[in-house]
Order: structure tokens, then C-alpha cells, then sequence
């Protein structure tokens, strides 16, 4: 490799306008890859995309109408803006929403039916459970019956009792009440009320409204226009009513602007940085050419993401800084060794190709790893440095050797300070002091265990939905339960049947489907009850008809319940939910249509035809009771909030594991074959074990956890510290000129690229940028002090 080096500069030598034409085509052709680039933010960047169970869980949940579902509260904040003032701009808002945004847009109950009691009466005796029969059995007694009758009778002499004469004829003991029992089990919404002809609370001071949105929560741009669409709605609002909504693309939009604001800032900042430590530093005509090298690897990078993905991930551009702050070492080093003047030009190039090309290749191993990752962005962030790292590593050796003439202060031709007896135990005691503390933090890490820490969550949306689930009444952390088969009765069936194995105080906060619309099965019981019932209480009738008759009733005034009670009993159908007037409600937890995802790695099939959805809370009982044998039994899956968190979390530590080892054993046989000295190998290592153990105990410190981008700092960690312990020790060995000026320079460099990123709001940049920073913080003076106090020239060759 060396050889190479050394010929290249000599046949480039009389070519420089070539070297010029190579650049200005790297340049042409990553314009020309980065005009046809697009762009998007999705978490699925951030997630595995094998067929595991956390991805599957993922693209379930995206089936669940209430995740298409756009929620705006309208809060009067004065008594005189409630009630049908609120009302009016609720309905204004409502006619208001730009149909390319919205669609099925309801703020008012759709109309029921005019029969709506007495057809939940006909709904009945499908749902005559043991429970229902104890109930009924308390209504009709001689007492209750008289009782319920005579309160009949008062509402009759009453507006309602006009409007309601009919229903009372029907059901004179009011038995459809048990049924509308079983469709309270719909409502998501506790706390919804129909005031002024719109839905509000009791108060009056809160109204809402309800949209579903065409815009998929991957599409970032359109969340964008939905965010801009909100905000246009928000401006008719008069003074004094405030609006909150609710809706995953509204995060989509959060992570998307935050991302775009943050790299905007993070490039402002590394980029002042980067000037000022040039002009302490770097005081040179040759500072274009230093200054070259990064920009030149950041676009062959971003034309290698670009050519490679089709829509690209917009968070991936966010580590330019990092990319900036890596290559620039390279030009470092070869600036301050050229420097020296102690040889010619091509015996120097020579000296500092071998410890740039050890650095560079071991680096690109390590992230060329990173293309094994089961995560996306991940192997986007591993195309994005690898190439900018080679196209670095290339432009470095063959072509500034003939634009950079070197360092030509004296600073660069100090080697490595050699440590007296006591700057080098001063040195190993405050090493020593510092890895206790890193191993007194490393004890307290953990994984990132919780699906929503991956992007964004601004406190205003995080607040807002808090206080949506307050104003009406809908359950905090409840779980997923999705049943699917081929037809609506084998997935109630299912549904009712793994219900029935939850204690009875998490079965009676379920919602869902099934206590108005039991299977198939269930109902022919429920009917069969129902006959026998009647069969042993053949005087209800009677006791009805002399009961009316004291209080004044007609004679006939009761035959449509004499009627209902000889009729046969009919099964309830979803045709039959739809005419009572709660299809709406039923759309929100029955999905008629095929999911993205069919079937996953540990057998559970979703590709079916139908899919019921039921909201259970997110308790160690209902986690426990629905094991992967239970679900498999039945069809169910159940998804959670804490499942998913264990499921990441599991992911997150056999990622870390699996590339931090990987990314050893790759490094260590490149320096074995090297070096082929176990001290020399040992001084390389050392910087890197000693930015890995500081960056781990800077996270357990904190009591961050790690994410899938802490991991990919760690990464980052080991090639930095990999580089600068190899600069040492070949300094150390052969005793070279301008190593301890470059490493520090170029220390300070990515320094400044990575700290930039603990100015982002975003959690990947900014694991990113803290596990980074305090890793360096470890790894570049172990290889200044650390290294220099436990190795000599003579040391470190025998």
C-alpha cells in the first residue's frame, strides 16, 4: 500500500489538472444524485425490518381506524363562550375542514333510529347472558313491575312520553336497558354527551370533533400541509376558545420540522467551531483544501444514500456534522506529519499513509458493519460514512499531497512528550479514577424501552393528549387486543373466548365488539336462556296487564310486548348494529380489509379477511394472561405499550452485542495482522476500551438509556479511539513528528462535529452526539497522556 502511495504521487506529480477534473466530477455526479434525492421521516427507519415481532406489532397497530383518526378538542375558556356559542363554531370548524385532509368528518351523532330502544329490546334475548337474567329477574316482580309502570305512566304526561309512546307501549319495563349496557362497551369515550345538537361534555365548556385523514403517518411531507391545515382551522377560532389536536401525523409533522431545524443549527454551530479552531490552529493559505476534504466526503456520502434509497431518510443527514468531524482527521494528519520537513515530500507521504490507511480501513470496517443491521436507518447511516470515509481516505493519499505542502510552524515537529516518573503516575491515577467512575456508571445502563422514545414528542402535543384523555373520559395506557379470521363471527368468537381468561377486574374495562354482538354460538345460548326464562315466568304478562289497568292503562295498551315475548328470537348481525345507528362506532373496532404485513416469524396470521380490535388496559395480568400459546390458540395478538418497550428493549441489546463484538474482533485482527505485537496491539486497543467505558458510564450516570443511535456512537467511539491509538503508537514506535498536534486538532474537530449534536432536540442526534462526545472525551487523552505514560520507543518494539 505504501508502494502504491509513493508511485501514485509520483505519476500525479506531472497530472495535477486530472486530480482537478476528478474533483469537479465527485462534485457533478453528487449534484446531479442529490437533485433527484426525496426525502421522508418515518420511525420505520428506526426499526427493524426483518420479519421480528416488534416490526410486526408495528404494522398490526397501523390497522386500527383510530390511528387514522384526527381528534379536535374545542375548550371554551369563559361560561359565556360554552354551550351553543361553541356549539356554532364547532359546527363552523367542522364545515371548515379542507376535504383533502379530512374526510368522514363527524362533531354531531349521525342519525339514529327513530325505533333505536325497541330495537335493542329485539337485541335481547341474543344477549341474554346469566348476568342479564339475574337482572331481568329483579325487574319483574310484582313490586318492580308496579313501580316501573307508574313511572311510565308520569312520562307519558310529558313531551318525552308523546315522543316516546310507542317505545313504551313495546317495552313497558324498560328491559332494553340491559342491552344498552352492552353498547355502553363501545364507547372509547366516556365522557361524550350530545348538547346544542353537538357532542360535548356535561359542562358544555368542550366540544369535539372527529376526522379520519387520508395522510399515512410514513408521509412526511403531507403530514407537514396537515400540521399548516390545522393551523389555518385554528385562525377562525374567536378569542377566548382554544383548540387541542390530536393525531400521529401531528408527531410525524414534530419529527420532521425538529429534524429540519436541528440540522440547520447543529450545521451552523460545528461549522463556527470548526472556523475558530482553524483559525487557532490552522493559520494556513491550506485551510481550503483541509476544509475540501469534509464537504467532498459529505456529498460522494449523501449521493451514496441517495442513489441507494428511494424515498431516503431525512435523519440521516442529520449526522453530517459527524461525518465532517471524522474526515477531516485524515487531512490533519497528513498536514502536521507533511509538515515536519525533517525528509522529502515522498518519504513523509510515506511515514503517514501507513497510520492514515491502519485508522481509515479499521474505521470503515467497523461501520461497514453497520450494512448487516436490521435497521434501516441504520444501514442509511452506515452507506452515508463508509463512502464518505473512503472517498476521504482516497482523496487524502492521492490527491492533497499535491495541494498540501504541510505545517510549517515548529509546533509540528514535536513528537509524542515522553513522560517523567512523576507526570506519569499523576497521569495513571487520575486514568485510574476516571475508569472507576466509568465502571460505576456502565452498572447502572440500560436499553431504551419504550417505542415513543425514538422520535420526538414536543411537550405540547404530549399535554394536549393528557388532557383530550382527561376531557373525555378515554383509558391511559390500554393495549391492543386484534383478533382475525375469515369471517366476523370467528373473530368474536375468538375475541370471547380469550377475554374470558381475564380476571374480572381488567374484563370489565374492556372495549369492544363483543358484549353487543356475541358469536354465533353464544347468541343460539343466549336465546335458548331467554325461552326458558319466559317459560318459567308465564304470570309476567298478566301481572303487566292488571298492573296497567290500576293505573289507568288501555287494555291492548301493552300487546307489542305481550307479541315480543311469543316471538322467536333473531340473531344479531352487524347489518343490525348498522341500522340501530352505531356503524360509526362499530368502524372503529372492525377492520373489513387485509393489512400490510400477513404473516410473522412465530406463526400468527393477520392476513385474514376481517380483524377485531379491543381496547384492554396495559396490566401485568393482561400481559401475562395472553401468552404467545394462548394467542396462537386463538388467533389473537395482543399489543402493548410495556410489550413493545421489552420487545425494543430486546432488540436494542442483542444489536449493541452483536456489533460491538463483531466490530472488536474485526479491528483486532486488522491491527494483529499489522502490528503483530500484542503491546503495540494493546496501546492501538486502549483508547478505544477507554472512550467505550467513559461513554457508558456517562449514559448510566445520567440514567439515559441507550437507543438504536447510542449504539452507532459506540460505533463511532471505537473507530475514533482505534485511530487515535493507532497514531500514538506508530508515533511512539518510530518516534514522529506532528502525531501529538493531530490528534489533538483533530480530536478537537470532531469534537466539535459530535458536541453540535447535544444542541439537537431530537433524541437520535442527540444520543448520537453525547454518546460520541463523552466517548472522545475518553479515547483522545488516553492516546495524548494515557498512552505516552505506559509505552516507550523501546517498550513498545520489544
Amino acid at each position: 500500500m505504501i508502494r502504491i502511495v509513493s508511485n501514485a504521487y509520483s505519476y500525479f506529480a506531472q497530472r495535477r489538472l486530472l486530480l482537478i477534473l476528478c474533483i469537479c466530477g465527485i462534485v457533478l455526479c453528487s449534484a446531479l444524485s442529490l437533485y433527484t434525492m426525496t426525502l421522508e421521516e418515518n420511525i420505520g427507519y428506526m426499526l427493524p425490518d426483518t420479519e421480528s415481532r416488534l416490526n410486526s406489532d408495528l404494522d398490526i397497530i397501523q390497522s386500527a381506524p383510530l390511528q387514522r383518526k384526527v381528534i379536535i378538542t374545542l375548550k371554551a375558556e369563559d361560561d359565556d363562550l360554552s354551550g351553543s356559542v361553541l356549539a356554532k363554531t364547532t359546527a363552523l370548524i367542522a364545515e371548515a375542514m379542507n376535504p383533502e385532509f379530512f374526510t368522514d368528518v363527524m362533531y354531531k351523532p349521525e342519525s339514529l333510529n327513530p325505533k333505536f330502544f325497541i330495537a335493542l329490546r329485539d337485541m335481547l334475548p341474543s344477549l341474554f347472558s346469566k348476568e342479564i337474567e339475574q337482572h331481568v329477574g329483579q325487574m319483574i316482580t310484582e313490586e318492580e313491575i308496579a313501580t316501573t309502570l307508574r313511572k311510565q305512566k308520569q312520562r307519558l304526561g310529558t313531551m318525552e312520553g308523546l315522543v316516546l309512546s310507542s317505545t313504551i307501549a313495546a317495552d313497558p319495563l324498560n328491559l332494553h336497558q340491559n342491552a344498552l349496557k352492552n353498547l355502553a362497551a363501545l364507547a372509547y369515550m366516556r365522557n361524550i354527551r350530545v348538547l346544542h345538537g353537538v357532542y360535548m361534555t356535561e359542562d358544555g365548556k368542550h366540544s369535539l370533533i372527529m376526522a379520519s385523514t387520508p395522510v399515512k403517518v410514513t408521509d412526511s411531507k403531507a403530514a407537514v400541509a396537515l400540521e399548516d391545515e390545522f393551523h389555518r382551522l385554528f385562525k377562525m377560532l374567536p378569542t377566548g376558545i382554544t383548540p387541542i389536536a390530536i393525531s400521529a401525523q401531528r408527531y410525524t409533522a414534530a419529527n420532521v420540522l425538529t429534524i429540519k431545524d436541528d440540522i440547520e443549527i447543529t450545521s451552523i454551530f460545528a461549522c463556527i467551531l470548526l472556523f475558530l479552531i482553524a483559525i487557532i490552529f490552522l493559520r494556513t493559505k491550506q485551510l481550503f483544501f483541509l476544509l475540501l476534504l469534509p464537504c467532498l466526503s459529505y456529498c460522494a456520502g449523501a449521493a451514496a444514500v441517495a442513489i441507494g434509497w428511494r424515498p431516503a431518510s431525512a435523519m440521516t443527514f442529520g449526522f453530517g456534522p459527524v461525518l465532517v468531524g471524522m474526515t477531516i482527521d485524515f487531512g490533519l494528519h497528513l498536514y502536521y506529519i507533511l509538515g515536519s520537513n525533517t525528509e522529502s515530500k515522498s518519504e513523509l507521504l510515506k511515514k503517514a499513509s501507513v497510520p492514515i490507511v491502519i485508522s481509515g480501513v479499521t474505521t470503515i470496517a467497523a461501520f461497514a458493519l453497520l450494512m448487516l443491521s436490521p435497521v434501516p436507518g441504520l444501514r442509511q447511516l452506515s452507506a452515508f460514512i463508509t463512502v464518505g470515509l473512503t472517498t476521504a481516505l482516497i482523496l487524502t493519499l492521492f490527491v492533497f499531497p499535491h495541494f498540501i505542502t504541510g505545517c510549517e510552524r515548529p509546533v509540528a515537529s514535536r513528537p509524542l512528550s515522553p513522560s517523567s516518573p512523576l507526570r506519569r503516575v499523576v497521569i495513571l491515577a487520575v486514568a485510574v479514577w476516571f475508569l472507576v467512575i466509568g465502571c460505576f456508571g456502565i452498572s447502572d445502563l440500560h436499553f431504551q424501552d419504550h417505542i415513543r422514545s425514538l422520535g420526538v414528542r414536543p411537550d405540547y402535543l404530549v399535554d394536549g393528549e393528557k388532557m383530550v384523555r382527561k376531557i373525555w373520559g378515554t383509558p391511559e395506557n390500554e393495549a391492543l387486543l386484534f383478533a382475525s379470521g375469515d369471517s366476523v363471527d370467528t373473530v368474536v368468537h375468538n375475541t370471547h373466548e380469550s377475554l374470558a381468561l381475564l380476571p374480572k377486574e381488567d374484563a370489565t374495562s374492556v372495549i369492544g365488539l363483543t358484549p353487543l354482538l356475541p358469536c354465533l354460538d353464544v347468541q343460539k345460548v343466549n336465546q335458548e336462556n331467554w325461552m326458558n326464562f319466559w317459560a318459567m315466568h308465564p304470570d309476567v304478562a298478566t301481572q303487566v296487564q292488571e298492573q296497567g289497568r290500576t293505573l289507568g292503562f288501555a287494555k291492548h295498551a301493552f300487546s307489542p310486548f305481550y307479541d315480543f315475548l311469543k316471538t322467536q328470537p333473531h340473531d344479531i348481525s352487524l347489518q343490525n348494529l348498522r341500522k340501530l345507528g352505531v356503524g360509526s362506532l362499530v368502524d372503529t373496532l372492525l377492520v373489513e380489509r387485509v393489512p400490510s404485513r400477513t404473516t410473522v416469524t412465530d406463526g400468527t396470521d393477520i392476513s385474514r379477511a376481517v380483524t377485531l380490535i379491543s381496547y384492554l388496559p396495559d396490566t401485568i395480568t393482561v400481559n401475562a394472561a395472553f401468552s404467545p400459546k394462548v394467542e396462537e390458540e386463538y388467533g389473537v395478538r395482543l399489543i402493548s405499550g410495556s410489550r413493545l418497550g421489552n420487545e425494543l428493549a430486546k432488540v436494542l441489546t442483542s444489536t449493541f452485542a452483536q456489533f460491538i463484538i463483531y466490530a472488536f474482533f474485526l479491528i483486532i485482527v486488522c491491527i494483529a495482522v499489522i502490528h503483530r505485537s500484542l503491546k503495540q496491539c494493546v496501546s492501538a486497543l486502549l483508547p478505544a476500551c477507554f472512550g467505550l467505558l467513559m461513554m457508558g458510564g456517562v449514559f448510566g450516570l445520567l440514567d439515559r438509556p441507550l437507543s438504536l443511535f447510542s449504539i452507532a456512537g459506540a460505533l463511532l467511539v471505537l473507530g475514533h479511539g482505534v485511530d487515535y491509538g493507532v497514531y500514538a503508537t506508530h508515533a511512539i514506535k518510530n518516534n514522529s513528528l506532528g502525531t501529538s498536534k493531530a490528534i489533538l486538532v483533530s480530536g478537537l474537530t470532531s469534537l466539535a462535529g459530535f458536541g453540535s449534536l447535544l444542541l439537537a432536540d431530537h433524541p437520535a442526534l442527540y444520543d448520537m452526539g453525547l454518546s460520541v462526545f463523552s466517548g472522545l472525551l475518553g479515547a483522545m487523552p488516553c492516546a495524548l497522556f494515557v498512552l505516552p505514560a505506559l509505552f516507550t520507543k523501546d517498550s513498545i518494539s520489544s
